[in-house]
């Protein structure tokens, strides 16, 4: 190629690192934002169109779509490095290109990412061990890339002063590139089907862990519901004095452990009956107004029971309480209501059964978003349930892949890892509360990473194998054609300086190249016994000169005395000659040229002679 002034290189640089900027951001996702990124194509095309500064200059403007893509920078370092590497390889050592990006990630790029993500990042060892893999197939991909749009380049536009490419090289290139890219896009496939598969079992799951919750919480609640509702039947009766009722509450309260306190109140909510009758102060609960309650117009209305939403208590020492209450009717009326409160405590554990020894977590909400129980350590009762803030990935029909906002120094694989499988669903359509269940997305990528650590593991292998045989298959498939072409670069010397001696020419186990081998020393032959005709030629080529030359200077002496004064007779036209004998003039000519006659008469001595003839008839 021409040689580059160094602000062609620094436009070169300028022009592919933008380009790979840009083809960073359009990631290729593997599984779970396992991205392969392409921009280092356009690195490596740098370091081969323009030399190893300007591919450093490129790495550095392609690598800083990493801080966006990934909100670290240690990407761009191991880019920076791999640019560094594999450029001063190849311009100082000649070094192939893609045999210098493998010794790179072999020898320098897995301790790099491993001290960069692992010690400074403090990702999994696991984790970082995928990185590792992922970032090596991902680098060897893209520099066999660039070999392969190179060679093209190299193939198509012949630039000028710049050599062909090898027929070694694309033999080599085209070897690792059959094997590399359909192995990597089965892979890719394999991945994604087993993410979809795992994830949709993680969907399965929560779908089967909320049914059973649902199931679950309203045949709890239902079960209470039936104690308060037999205690109102009992209240209701009119033959029942006040002592009776609070007998009756006692009995209720001790039948069923979940209630912490159960209660009668009249049409205007004064307390007649409460069990236990004093609060913890040992103050008495009878009398106590709670007409402010907002479920009362509730009970009113319906007439039917109701679970209230959490409110906080005003018996004993403040607290969230959650309340079951049942209209008290008489003849149909609503003559008060009957009330149980519950021990949120007794369903945090129906809720920590259901979720089992699993990772999962359930929470329940009531009507205005407020916790009424759940089995995370970090929300209180009556705490609002947080939003999730990030990135929210629908895996089926309500339920979804929670994703934490990015944070500086946070890798998207360490949000991954502290994702969820999120599903929302009403408990019933009587009590519009809602069932959360969260499932941790880890061990879903525990899994997978530990397949994909498999799967790229045996890419790299593969990858080293094939360049391995590649490079020995495209030097055995080469090698007769490279021999055949240094036998006739030194033919026409040998053929010079001896032309008998024949060629050495390689005896190749492929047709084509034996037969080609074959034509090529018949070619030689003929050349040799052309060669022979020539030189024999020039060995006898003075003698013939010299001949040559007596013979035109005979025939010029043979001219220069036919242009001569030539004696002839003024009648008969004889001619005399050098040694004064007088002879016809076709008999001289005949003599001294090359000339032949043939006999005929004119017209006009045809007349003469006719006239002569009739005259001496006449005459006789």
């Amino acid at each position: 190629m021409p040689t580059l002034s160094p602000r062609q290189r620094f436009l070169i640089a300028l022009l592919l690192g933008s380009a790979g900027f840009l083809v960073n951001l359009l990631r290729f996702e593997i599984f779970f934002n396992v991205d392969f990124i392409f921009g280092s194509v356009f690195v490596m095309l740098a370091i081969l169109l323009a030399g190893p500064v300007a591919g450093v200059i490129a790495a550095v403007i392609a690598g800083g779509a990493t801080l966006v893509l990934w909100n670290h920078p240690w990407a761009l370092v191991i880019a920076t490095a791999e640019a560094l590497c594999v450029g001063g390889l190849h311009s100082r050592r000649s070094w192939d290109l893609l045999l210098a990006d493998l010794l790179y990630w072999v020898v320098l790029g897995t301790p790099i990412v491993w001290v960069c993500y692992h010690l400074v990042l403090h990702i999994q060892p696991e984790t970082t061990l995928l990185i590792i893999l992922k970032q090596s197939v991902n680098g060897i991909v893209n520099t066999l890339l660039a070999c392969l749009l190179h060679l093209s380049w190299r193939a198509r536009s012949r630039p000028r002063g710049g050599p062909r490419p090898a027929f070694r090289n694309a033999v080599f290139v085209t070897l690792v590139s059959l094997v590399t890219f359909p192995a990597l896009l089965f892979l890719a496939a394999f991945l994604r089907r087993e993410i979809r598969n795992e994830e949709q079992l993680l969907a399965n799951r929560s779908v089967e862990l909320d049914r059973v919750t649902r199931r679950a919480l309203n045949d709890w609640i239902g079960d209470r519901h039936q104690a308060i509702a037999t205690l109102a039947a009992l209240v209701a009766r009119p033959d029942l004095d006040a002592a009776a009722r609070q007998q009756a509450t006692d009995i209720i309260r001790t039948a069923s452990p979940a209630f912490r306190r159960v209660g009668v109140l009249d049409d205007r909510a004064i307390v007649t009956a409460y069990s236990p009758l004093l609060d913890d102060q040992g103050r008495t609960v009878l009398g106590r107004d709670f007409s402010d309650r907002p479920y009362i117009p509730i009970l009113k209305e319906t007439l039917r029971p109701h679970v209230a939403d959490l409110a906080m208590g005003r018996i004993g020492r403040p607290a969230p309480i959650f309340p079951l209450v049942v209209p008290i009717l008489r003849n149909g009326r609503y003559d008060g209501y009957c009330i149980g409160i519950t021990d949120t405590n007794l369903v945090r554990e129906l809720l920590q059964t259901i979720a089992g020894q699993g990772n999962g977590q359930l929470t329940l909400l009531d009507r205005k978003g407020l916790v009424v129980s759940t089995t995370r350590t970090d929300l209180p009762v009556m705490a609002a349930f947080p939003p999730v803030e990030g990135e929210a990935r629908p895996l089926g029909e309500g339920i979804w892949h929670r994703i934490p906002m990015a944070r500086l120094g946070q890798s998207r694989m360490q949000r991954w890892r502290h994702s969820l499988v999120v599903r929302e669903g009403l408990l019933g359509p009587e009590l519009p509360w809602k069932v959360v269940v969260e499932l941790p997305f880890a061990p879903l990528i525990d899994t997978l990473t530990r397949i994909s650590i498999l799967g790229l593991g045996a890419l790299l292998l593969l990858i080293l194998g094939t360049v391995s045989l590649a490079q020995v298959l495209s030097r055995g498939f080469t090698t007769s054609v490279a021999q055949l072409e240094a036998a006739t670069r030194a033919f026409p010397a040998l053929l010079d300086s001896d032309p008998e001696k024949r060629l050495i020419l390689p005896d190749s186990g492929i047709e084509e190249m034996h037969h080609l081998a074959l034509r090529f020393d018949q070619m030689a032959e003929a050349l040799r016994a052309s060669f022979r005709e020539l030189r024999a030629f020039k060995d006898t080529l003075e003698q013939r000169v010299v001949a040559r030359t007596a013979e035109l200077q005979t025939a010029l002496d043979t001219i220069r005395t036919l242009h001569g004064i030539i004696p002839i007779c003024s009648s008969c036209k004889k001619i005399r000659d050098d040694h004064g004998a007088w002879n016809q003039l076709e008999t001289y000519i005949s003599q001294h040229t090359d000339a032949a006659f043939t006999h005929g008469i004119c017209p006009e001595c045809a007349r003469r002679f006719l006239a002569d003839a009739r005259r001496e008839d006449a005459e006789g």
